[in-house]
């Protein structure tokens, strides 16, 4: 099968760079897992003092 030409620019892929967006956008997503990782090991403690005093 012949395909028509294609008038198009070819898509040029532009270099990742590290502008202040998204090392913001990094930073934000690093405090916000750490918050909850911190939450959830938190409430697990929690819980493991209150079994340990019914225990």
């Amino acid at each position: 099968m012949h395909m028509p030409p294609d008038d198009r620019p070819p898509i040029r892929r532009r270099k990742r760079r590290w502008g202040p967006r998204r090392v913001w956008n990094l930073f934000v997503m690093a405090v916000g897992y750490f918050t909850i990782a911190y939450s959830v090991i938190r409430g697990i403690i929690y819980l493991l003092v209150l079994a340990e005093e019914w225990m």
